[in-house]
């Protein structure tokens, strides 16, 4: 996401804010149909927040200490952190509750009147009423067992409302992985220690989190500048067709995630993350039904990206490169130095997770 500063806005709203978000920025794809995948970046972000005091970081053992308490307070372990803004100390148990939890039990309480027995009524509706009401991750074990059983005894008469109630399954079941996460998370947080009892390639851990912060920087406001119109123009294509404005929006993403990541390398091949990814599409759309080798140049059918499957650790990554050709129709301004109000003409995204394709000469978030 472009605009740092606003991402860590989301990743400490209310739970009414939760609520009412038209655009969450954790999804339930990746947050939690593949084990908190996106995560690493939120804690980042999180991270650099309380890190940076202007350009200058807290990096003294007293201040480091107290930031690794902060962090497990956001996620909603067990900590001595102090003086923490308002809705921030467990966090991340709140947004799965408010932005998936509860939609799936209002939907499923809607439905139970319909179920010809009274005592499968009376035994759904208090176990909903659990899920409802309890946080600790352990206490919903043996009610969660109950539903289980309850679904596999009576799929049947359940029909009507199974998928909401699977989806309420993997929901708690995410809560309690979290739980038992906390146990190890000085250690590794969220993947396993390797046969050598090593930590793995990617694995989150403090350190990890806040040596990327500290490479990072303080929290931004970027704008993405693109120089020409590009898209309107019909000067790429997707294989031989002209873009939609989904394919538009997702190269543009692709574009400014592929720009962020240079800031800090020289390297032209950059690690791309999905997950991250993402967390900045409006809707449910995912970047793997995105084919990046399709995208070419109309003139000379030059790819635009360069497409590395590499092996890292043991895991599988995807390694990315821009045709210079297409970077040099874009940069990225920061906010706040000048750089934008001296750019005219052009189009401006500072908030890639919720912009529309494109708008030209018009700063917006």
């Amino acid at each position: 996401m472009l605009n740092e500063i606003g991402e860590y806005e989301q990743y400490t709203l209310s739970p009414q804010k939760i609520d009412a978000c038209e655009y969450p920025r954790l999804k339930y794809f990746t947050l939690i149909k593949r084990d908190f995948s996106g995560l690493e970046r939120a804690l980042t972000i999180v991270a650099r927040h309380f890190l940076f005091d202007d350009d200058t970081p807290r990096t003294s053992d007293s201040e480091l200490g107290e930031l690794r308490e902060i962090l497990k307070s956001w996620c909603g372990f067990p900590n001595e952190a102090h003086n923490l803004p308002p809705h921030f100390d467990g966090w991340l148990v709140t947004y799965i509750r408010h932005a998936f939890l509860n939609d799936k039990i209002n939907s499923c309480r809607e439905k139970i009147s319909r179920l010809e027995s009274v005592d499968l009524q009376a035994t759904l509706t208090d176990l909903l009423e659990k899920f409802s009401s309890q946080d600790g991750h352990e206490e919903f074990s043996e009610p969660l067992a109950r539903l289980e059983s309850l679904m596999a005894v009576n799929g049947d008469e359940l029909d009507d409302m199974m998928e909401g109630l699977k989806q309420i399954v993997t929901l708690l079941r995410a809560r309690i992985k979290l739980s038992v996460k906390n146990k190890n998370f000085s250690k590794n947080l969220f993947g396993s220690l390797n046969q050598q009892g090593d930590t793995p390639f990617r694995a989150i851990t403090y350190d990890r989190i806040i040596a990327n912060a500290l490479l990072a920087g303080k929290l931004r406001r970027y704008y993405l500048v693109c120089d020409d119109e590009l898209f309107r123009s019909k000067k790429i294509l997707k294989g031989t067709r002209k873009l939609s404005a989904t394919d538009a929006d997702m190269v543009l993403k692709m574009t400014a995630e592929y720009l962020l990541q240079r800031r800090h390398t020289s390297q032209e091949f950059t690690e791309t993350n999905d997950s991250n990814l993402m967390n900045w599409i409006v809707g449910s759309r995912k970047p793997e039904n995105f084919v990046r080798d399709s995208y070419v140049f109309a003139d000379s059918g030059a790819k635009i990206f360069e497409v590395r499957k590499v092996n890292l650790g043991g895991i599988n990554a995807l390694k990315i490169k821009l045709h210079p050709k297409w970077t040099s129709h874009f940069i990225l301004a920061e906010d706040g130095t000048g750089d934008v109000d001296s750019i005219s003409g052009r189009i401006f995204f500072s908030d890639a997770g919720s912009s529309e394709p494109l708008r030209e000469a018009v700063k917006y978030s």
